[in-house]
């Protein structure tokens, strides 16, 4: 009699090494990879991203956003008011140098003339609106650079050749 681990090692050995399909199956194998994907139930891919994307900016904005520095509003309005005051006196001061050199006459002076307007313009928008929200970091940087842009601009004027030939002038 033989013992049961013989059998076991005649039939492992007595087994085929390879096991073949009772039918070929490479034509369906084919057919499938050619086949375009059904588009069943993928509707729920995007779906789901987009949600994801949502629900991140939703709880990122909650995280993300602080609450405003606690100060006094009426010092920011006073240093605010200060600010442009100081601005004004400068700009006067060099308006007065221009006249005595009347780079307005260049031909180069309207388009540092319509320039200087804009920023004035642009300046004013942006002191109303930090007359409102005084705590907003941004608005002061933008206020302040186009105040200085602004000198600069009136400096850059001065430096303009002038024209000292008037219209109607004999040659």
């Amino acid at each position: 009699m033989t013992t049961k681990s013989e059998q076991l090692d005649c039939l492992i050995a007595n087994t085929t090494k390879e096991i073949t399909p009772e039918r070929d199956l490479w034509q369906q194998i084919e057919r499938r990879l050619d086949a375009p994907l059904a588009k069943k139930n993928h509707y729920w891919k995007p779906v789901a991203i987009a949600s994801l994307l949502v629900l991140s900016l939703v709880v990122g904005q909650k995280f993300v956003t602080t609450q405003p520095e606690v100060v006094p509003s009426n010092e920011l309005l006073l240093t605010l008011a200060s600010i442009k005051a100081q601005h004004q006196q400068q700009v006067e001061l060099l308006q007065t140098q221009a006249v005595r050199v009347n780079w307005q006459s260049s031909p180069y002076g309207q388009p540092v003339e319509q320039g200087i307007e804009q920023l004035r313009s642009a300046a004013e928008l942006i002191y109303q609106s930090l007359q409102l929200n005084p705590t907003d970091k941004q608005l002061w940087q933008l206020w302040l650079w186009t105040q200085q842009r602004e000198i600069d601009l009136v400096k850059q004027g001065q430096q303009l050749p002038v024209n000292h030939k008037q219209k109607g002038d004999v040659i």
